[in-house]
């Protein structure tokens, strides 16, 4: 098998610089200890998407407690913050930790408008959902093409 090392390097700068981010948001985020650069023992993965009507954020929080997670949004970021609590009632002497614990805080920032105030939030199965409405300015409009004949 020949050695082709950039066979799977994307085509355009664009989709160059997704690879790239996404590279770093696995380093920056993925579940690894992001000390000392960020504070944090760890940060939830997530998973961004665009609807014709809305932004769809699912993030990772399992064994985190609903109450303890807050969604605020400021301008274009919206911001996750929330805190995993070890659990206390452990007696016995740890022979392997590989479970974060502690604060985390997410940011994302937003392409387009929202409407803020119809942000909901839901939780279900370790997955923080949250649906963000994009305003109607935002909202792709299709242009009707007129035919002149001639």
């Amino acid at each position: 098998m020949p050695f082709r090392p950039l066979q799977d390097v994307p085509a355009s700068l664009g989709g160059l610089q997704e690879e790239m981010n996404r590279l770093f948001d696995q380093v920056w985020h993925g579940g690894l200890s992001t000390r000392p650069f960020d504070g944090q023992e760890c940060a939830p993965p997530i998973d961004l998407f665009e609807h014709d009507d809305r932004y769809l954020l699912h993030v990772e929080v399992p064994g985190v407690d609903a109450a303890a997670v807050d969604v605020s949004y400021v301008g274009s970021t919206l911001t996750i913050r929330g805190e995993k609590s070890a659990p206390g009632d452990e007696q016995g002497r740890r022979i392997r930790g590989e479970r974060r614990f502690g604060t985390f805080c997410r940011t994302v920032e937003l392409p387009g408008d929202i409407d803020a105030d119809r942000l909901s939030a839901k939780c279900s199965a370790g997955i923080l959902q949250i649906s963000i409405p994009k305003t109607e300015s935002s909202r792709p409009k299709a242009v009707k093409i007129e035919v002149v004949e001639g």
